[in-house]
């Protein structure tokens, strides 16, 4: 377990936090599926300005997009039950639907074996619906709609979103926000929907929002969930003693304690919910706010010479591999080395030494889409190989290139520690002729 950030606070303000290097406070943070509570909150304020209601059947906004063979359950779907995961479909889609031009005619065409509100089965593609939902209802993308209703009202202006293949705001995954906006969302969700004196939110939506709603049957015999528990409200799952949570993947998380009023936000490199909720019921639901923070620091033990004698400042063009990088070079200005990436369609150079830790800015994938984004590199060397460990601050990723030259050729091991998009690869390529 990772952990990279810690916040407690009550309805009114901060009480402990803490940031292990070299992550930021100040910094974009990817909320995965977290984003699913937030569409849902965009919901609830289109329910409450009378654009929708919670019963709308999702056919009344895509009599277009129907297809002619829909399945016959397609008609009973109503928003309710996409808020509940309970459209009908008996497996979790995702993996088939990603990959489609369109996902609300993906979505559309699927089966729905079960009745509509009668069977639990996560989707994201279904939270996507709600984003699709807001633009049609509204004639505003989600990100517009929830910056003029929500974001804005409360000073939130930094929110990234990404976009699906038809080119909606995605509704179910790929936001980015800092660690304090999600602060001013958990002050906001402890007062029942007011922020600074002001209504932003139904009381009403909320309180539907964050009762259990539906049982996720699949984990009602896991004995492993004791904190997570077993309930589902409106996109957000509920917890132990009727807390609540926006949930991501790889351990990022916001925890409801409406009872203590407190609530817990998480960033993390990779964490196990169910193991990250009990030490947050055992340790920081107690009142004990006690943090030591704890910075790795890393070791720097290299012999320069070696370092330099040992780096050729060439460039190398690369066979084809599956991170689209065409060719690498490698040089120095001044004391500081770059190695620059030529990918199909955009380039990326990265900073490294052997003293110190260094960072830049560069293209790298969050949940859909590529972003300029920060890292901190780590950089050791030995005779056979140079490492670059890179830090992604504002994801869990920590990629590796670990680049090994040999005589015209140079092989390179990429790694990540986690992600649903990319793989770890061997590429390998020949110097290129001066």
């Amino acid at each position: 377990m990772k952990i990279s950030h810690v916040i407690c606070s009550t309805n009114d303000g901060i009480i402990a936090q803490y940031v292990n290097s070299p992550y930021e406070m100040n910094s974009l943070k990817l909320l995965f599926s977290m984003t699913k509570s937030l569409t849902s909150l965009a919901i609830g304020i289109a329910i409450d300005l009378g654009y929708l209601h919670i019963d709308d059947k999702i056919t009344k906004f895509f009599n277009e997009e129907s297809p002619l063979n829909a399945h016959q359950n397609l008609e009973k779907i109503s928003i309710r039950h996409l808020l509940t995961m309970s459209s009908g479909i008996h497996d979790n889609t995702y993996s088939e639907l990603f990959d489609k031009n369109n996902w609300v005619d993906a979505f559309l065409s699927q089966e729905f074996q079960h009745e509509p509100g009668t069977f639990y089965r996560y989707s994201t593609h279904g939270s996507h619906m709600l984003s699709a939902i807001i633009t049609k209802s509204t004639s505003l993308s989600l990100e517009d709609f929830l910056n003029k209703y929500l974001f804005y009202p409360m000073e939130i202006y930094e929110a990234q979103w990404e976009l699906s293949p038809e080119k909606l705001i995605a509704g179910g995954m790929g936001l980015s926000l800092y660690p304090y906006s999600l602060v001013k969302i958990s002050q906001l969700l402890l007062n029942y929907g007011v922020f600074n004196g002001k209504q932003l939110i139904s009381k009403e939506y909320l309180e539907m929002a964050t009762t259990q709603q539906i049982v996720k049957q699949d984990e009602v015999e896991d004995k492993n969930n004791i904190f997570s528990g077993t309930g589902y409200g409106f996109q957000i799952h509920i917890c132990k003693d009727n807390h609540y949570r926006f949930d991501g993947a790889f351990g990022q998380l916001c925890l409801i304690c409406p009872s203590k009023n407190i609530s817990v936000i998480i960033f993390s490199q990779y964490s196990k919910i169910e193991n990250l909720l009990s030490l947050i019921y055992k340790h920081l639901l107690s009142g004990k706010y006690i943090f030591n923070s704890y910075n790795e620091q890393k070791a720097y033990r290299v012999n320069e010479n070696m370092f330099e004698c040992n780096i050729p400042l060439e460039t190398y063009n690369l066979y084809k591999n599956d991170l689209k990088i065409k060719s690498i070079k490698f040089a120095k200005i001044f004391n500081e080395y770059h190695v620059l990436f030529n990918h199909e369609n955009y380039c990326n150079t990265i900073n490294f030494s052997s003293k110190q830790a260094t960072s830049g800015r560069i293209k790298f994938i969050k949940d859909l889409q590529n972003h300029i984004q920060k890292y901190v590199c780590y950089t050791t060397f030995d005779k056979k190989s140079l490492n670059l460990e890179l830090f992604l601050i504002e994801t869990p990723y920590i990629v590796i290139y670990k680049f090994y030259f040999l005589k015209n050729k140079i092989k390179i091991e990429f790694s990540i520690n986690v992600s649903f998009t990319i793989k770890n690869e061997i590429i390998e390529g020949f110097l290129q002729p001066r």
